[in-house]
């Protein structure tokens, strides 16, 4: 019996967004006008993961230092943080009216990225409230133990993973005993 259902957020309650905009925006409210600085942060935001398991904000600033040539600073992750409240979908009225279908579950969040950012966009969507967990800041998908954390007090089979990609978010939970439902 599931009790508990594990959600992803970017692709999954979150889609159809594009970040392009808001990263561009990030950097000239830095004060960082060369949109090829953007386009490098944006080109290599997925690579980050291929060097580090957890989302710290130190080493993200530093990857990205290194990446774009600029120093970036915390006063770029308020801004960056800022600006993605803004990148959601313009309706979620769906979204809302499912998530109140599912208050009989305990209802957590796996995402790889800083909690406070993805928070802060499921605030601004009004979903916020319905998740009562974060996981995938200290540690990130594909590692094991960032599923394992995710079940709580409860065995592997009687959680839920919905997410959208098949790797991350279907084959490896589904190796380590999770119930798995595609949101493709």
């Amino acid at each position: 019996m599931i009790k508990r259902i594990i959600f992803d957020i970017d692709g999954t309650l979150i889609r159809g967004v594009d970040f392009k905009p808001f990263i561009i925006e990030t950097f000239k409210r830095y004060g960082v006008e060369d949109l090829d600085k953007a386009s490098l942060f944006i080109s290599n935001i997925n690579e980050y993961e291929k060097y580090y398991n957890c989302y710290d904000k130190d080493l993200y600033l530093n990857y990205f230092s290194n990446i774009t040539g600029i120093k970036l600073d915390y006063n770029f992750l308020r801004i960056l943080f800022q600006e993605a409240k803004k990148a959601i979908p313009s309706n979620s009225v769906l979204i809302r009216k499912m998530l109140a279908t599912l208050n009989e579950y305990e209802l957590v969040l796996l995402s790889n990225y800083f909690e406070e950012s993805q928070r802060n966009r499921l605030t601004a969507m009004g979903i916020n409230n319905y998740f009562s967990e974060y996981y995938g800041e200290k540690i990130i998908k594909p590692n094991e133990l960032a599923y394992i954390s995710t079940k709580g007090n409860h065995e592997s089979e009687e959680c839920l993973i919905v997410g959208n990609d098949k790797k991350l978010d279907i084959d490896i939970p589904k190796s380590l005993g999770f119930k798995t439902l595609p949101y493709m």
